[in-house]
């Protein structure tokens, strides 16, 4: 009996030992917590060396700049003057042969013709249709998609891109745009670069979204020049949509160096005899398969607004390569004029570009520069001509503060005045 009662702690029951919850719920909020922090900075680690990996893995190539070369046979503005006069006074053999008799089958006109229009089938190479697609909202709020399309035309590339130049409206706030090709190849393409003033916008296909069928047909537009000798009466080709449809007329040159007053900038306007749609839209090219121009209507008064008019290509180049590039439309904001030496020695304004006009909300607005004003220097660099301030501007970036000097006409003549401009970006 002793015996047993010596062992019988043996049977007792052990208890469990109470839990701590408070200790519990610590270890699980730490546990927790520290998941949490791995995570995020496994999260972190991925974002920032995942770009870096990918790149290592697949680099991507550097996209080149385009470069659009000044044509060879390009005057100056002062000589283009010159060189009309020559061309209204013919010379006596000239007006010899038109004064003898010259006869011409009818086969020389088909030749002519066919000629002629084969100039026209290789320009057609580099012609596309672009289409903005955007997204709507009917009726019962069903969505549906509705688009419009226009004519594009390649002007450059680069090593990654095909750059095609097109009316702004087509794809202005479109979600989607595509392009279709020659061959009836559609690819997406994507917003490079938009001009406020000419309403023209560039677009890009990248090459690597083509397949080599459709790259093997591709054609770059040649770009020529609107200030070459003997522009004038010249017979011209517009190409595009000129009667409001895809269409081809034939025409001629009939004026030449007309202005068309933009922001911070003007454009030389070509006339034409052709009649065409108010809504034309294109190019204009000569017989050697060049632009001379871009259609463009808006200048157009009510006794011509049926008549081909464009913007000269001379001033359009550098539009094109900026916006082919990427690069933000600085601008100031004011409409202006090159103040002429005759007008300057008569009159006393002084020479540089005369202030005709400020557009509302702009940054020369918000520095007070003031219609009248005459503009003679920004920074370092003297502006003498249209050509100097264009030049200070395109190579200026959104954001710049530049010290600008300029004249203000006062009771006791004009005074030199000096202001800080912030340049801005023309959207």
């Amino acid at each position: 009996m002793e015996q047993q009662e010596k062992f019988d702690f043996i049977t007792q029951k052990v208890k469990d030992r109470p839990i701590n919850r408070r200790k519990l719920m610590r270890k699980t909020m730490i546990t927790a917590s520290m998941a949490v922090i791995f995570g995020l900075i496994a999260c972190l680690t991925f974002l920032t060396l995942q770009p870096i990996i990918n790149n290592w893995l697949h680099p991507k190539e550097e996209i080149e700049q385009i470069e659009i070369p000044v044509a060879e046979d390009e005057v100056l503005p002062e000589e283009m003057l010159e060189h009309e006069q020559q061309i209204l006074e013919p010379s006596q053999e000239v007006i010899d042969t038109i004064k003898n008799e010259i006869q011409l089958e009818l086969q020389d006109y088909k030749e002519l013709n066919q000629q002629i229009y084969a100039i026209t089938r290789e320009m057609q190479k580099a012609m596309v249709t672009v289409t903005g697609v955007s997204k709507q909202m009917d009726w019962f709020n069903d969505p549906y998609e509705s688009s419009a399309a226009s004519t594009g035309f390649i002007f450059a590339q680069n090593n990654a891109e095909i750059l095609i130049f097109v009316p702004t409206h087509v794809i202005r706030g479109e979600e989607k745009i595509e392009v279709t090709f020659g061959d009836g190849k559609k690819v997406a393409a994507y917003l490079k670069g938009r001009d406020y003033n000419t309403e023209l916008s560039v677009v890009a296909v990248a090459k690597d979204s083509l397949a080599e069928s459709t790259t093997e047909k591709i054609q770059l537009l040649p770009l020529g020049s609107s200030k070459k000798e003997g522009i004038l009466a010249s017979p011209v080709i517009a190409l595009g949509s000129p009667l409001g449809k895809s269409s081809v007329v034939y025409g001629m040159i009939t004026s030449v160096g007309g202005k068309v007053s933009m922001v911070d900038t003007n454009y030389e306007l070509l006339t034409t005899d052709i009649y065409g749609s108010t809504k034309a839209e294109g190019i204009l090219a000569d017989y050697e398969g060049r632009v001379i121009g871009i259609i463009y209507q808006k200048e157009n008064d009510k006794n011509g607004e049926n008549i081909i008019s464009a913007l000269g290509i001379t001033e359009l180049k550098e539009v094109l390569q900026r916006m082919g590039n990427g690069i933000p439309n600085t601008y100031i904001g004011t409409k202006v004029t090159e103040v002429p030496e005759e007008i300057h020695e008569v009159k006393g304004i002084p020479l540089g570009v005369y202030v005709t006009g400020i557009s509302m909300d702009s940054p020369a607005m918000m520095a007070g520069i003031q219609s009248g004003d005459v503009i003679i220097q920004i920074d370092q660099t003297t502006i003498t001509s249209l050509k100097d301030y264009k030049q200070v501007i395109t190579e200026s970036s959104p954001g710049e503060v530049k010290e600008m000097i300029i004249m203000r006409q006062g009771v006791e003549g004009y005074k030199a005045l000096q202001v800080e401009i912030t340049m801005g970006e023309l959207q």
